[in-house]
């Protein structure tokens, strides 16, 4: 199947999708001009799928995760913890490091892999870049106070640059 022009099924009903037909983005009250190509797709599957619904949106309503806003919310809540004990929530897609341990690219970070102990997130060590679990069972994500990967590697990236600028 080409991705220039095609149809799906989208809600029961048969769309005809593709880059090359154009569309305006679906955002009630947007009037933006875009295509139906996957690059304004909501989820991964053109008619839509666990991931999305399926409709075609502009850059404005689009995530970082290829969803629309609506969309988007209910990833984000399906996919959050809250500790009952500190009220600190918790992003179950993040990567997360130990306290004082250091991001490394072709290291290891700490990957919540769907398992729970109790009610309680655990979170598996797993090697970057494939994010391959080692043979860790993982811990509870209340354990330790971890960070995320991603914040440890912007502080690392920030102190390299602060060195250079005085060097």
């Amino acid at each position: 199947m080409g991705y220039a022009s095609y149809e799906v099924y989208r809600n029961g009903e048969r769309i005809e999708a593709g880059y090359t037909v154009r569309a305006v983005c679906e955002m009630d009250g947007c009037t933006k001009e875009i295509d139906r190509g996957l690059a304004y797709l909501c989820g991964q599957t053109p008619g839509g799928d666990e991931f999305g619904c399926g409709g075609y949106f502009c850059a404005d309503h689009l995530t970082y995760a290829q969803q629309c806003t609506p969309c988007g919310k209910k990833a984000d809540e399906a996919n959050s913890w809250t500790d009952p004990a500190t009220g600190i929530t918790y992003d179950l897609r993040d990567e997360y490091l130990p306290p004082g341990e250091a991001y490394k690219a072709d290291g290891w970070v700490w990957k919540h892999l769907g398992t729970f102990e109790g009610e309680v997130p655990k979170l598996v060590p797993v090697k970057l870049p494939e994010r391959r679990p080692g043979g860790h069972l993982g811990v509870a994500i209340t354990t330790y106070e971890f960070e995320t990967a991603g914040t440890v590697a912007w502080r690392q990236e920030r102190a390299v640059q602060a060195g250079e600028s005085r060097g």
